[in-house]
């Protein structure tokens, strides 16, 4: 029962959201103030926000979600957990993010902004949830959830939040978007448009029609425009904000922006509905995507670039523990 509710939390992709307000916390230039247990607690929260997240996603989506015999992994198609016990583990995941947060009590006017910014991200996520199917452009809610997450992570460490922290956050707001409308979009296609999902996809013309996939040049404009504006701010401190770079930095930054293009590119222009080759080519885009923000932030230290390496490990170890296999998100 533990290795359902393990899936349940949809762990590929667990730490993305994890870190997203680490991200902000470093994103505040005082890196000598920020202690490492600071940042697992910040780590712990966006974790649990994340399940909570997915989770109620999953108790919302379950009846569209059992239109695609693809999905059998999943624990609420599959049957083998109740719905009533997913929303009590969301709802208590979400709880218990607040209770972590009082770790950055400091004063009651300070603590009341922080959790004020924590519910609302969770609010957003909750609107996200309940209409991502029933009209389009609804990404814009969770993007805007993780948006106020990594704020939230920001403003644990001061309430005067700089212009760094919050292109920072722009930018993982960029990267959620392109990863529910764009990615989520292609991914869903083919039981969407049968249980009537009204997702940007489905209203930009996207759609499977015996195994083969029609991707109109109107989605894949839009697609390249979000995957632009994101590699556009990751390099607006180096541009704007006079940040310090070096060559290499700007050279591996270049290099992964390239990247994420190409698996842009590859996924838009899929033949054919294969749903194994479009997970495992979001999660090749997404890992390189991601690794864009700590690289960019190794201006401030070094170390942070490792971060780069959290996601994609959680990614590869979870798929291979789970399902047999390092690039096989079954519950994607």
């Amino acid at each position: 029962m533990l290795r359902e509710y393990v899936k349940l939390t949809r762990p590929f992709n667990l730490a993305l959201t994890g870190m997203a307000p680490v991200l902000g916390a470093l994103s505040m230039w005082n890196i000598d103030r920020t202690s490492f247990f600071s940042l697992f607690v910040l780590f712990i929260i966006g974790c649990l926000s994340h399940i909570y997240g997915f989770v109620f996603n999953d108790y919302l989506d379950v009846e569209i979600d059992k239109k695609s015999g693809e999905l059998r992994e999943r624990p609420l198609v599959g049957g083998t957990i109740k719905r009533k016990n997913a929303l009590l583990f969301a709802v208590g995941s979400m709880i218990l993010s607040w209770v972590f947060a009082l770790y950055f009590f400091s004063t009651p006017c300070n603590f009341l902004m922080l959790i004020s910014i924590l519910v609302f991200a969770d609010i957003l996520a909750t609107i996200y949830n309940f209409t991502s199917k029933k009209m389009p452009g609804m990404d814009f809610f969770v993007a805007s959830a993780v948006f106020f997450l990594i704020i939230f992570g920001a403003t644990t460490v001061s309430l005067d939040i700089t212009k760094f922290a919050i292109i920072v956050a722009f930018i993982g707001f960029i990267q959620v978007l392109f990863m529910n409308m764009i990615n989520g979009g292609l991914k869903d296609i083919d039981h969407d448009c049968v249980a009537g999902g009204k997702t940007a996809a489905v209203a930009l013309g996207v759609k499977v029609e015996k195994g083969k996939m029609i991707t109109p040049n109107s989605f894949r404009a839009v697609a390249y425009i979000i995957a632009v504006a994101h590699l556009f701010l990751v390099f607006t401190p180096f541009i704007f904000l006079g940040m310090v770079y070096s060559a290499w930095q700007i050279i591996i930054l270049t290099t992964l922006s390239f990247i994420t293009l190409y698996f842009v590119t590859v996924m838009l222009t899929m033949k054919t509905f294969i749903r194994k080759n479009m997970r495992r080519n979001i999660g090749l885009h997404v890992i390189f995507m991601y690794a864009l923000a700590p690289v960019m932030l190794m201006s401030l230290n070094w170390w942070i670039g490792l971060l780069a390496f959290v996601p994609p490990l959680g990614f590869l170890l979870s798929n291979l523990i789970l399902h047999g296999g390092m690039l096989k998100p079954e519950t994607m």
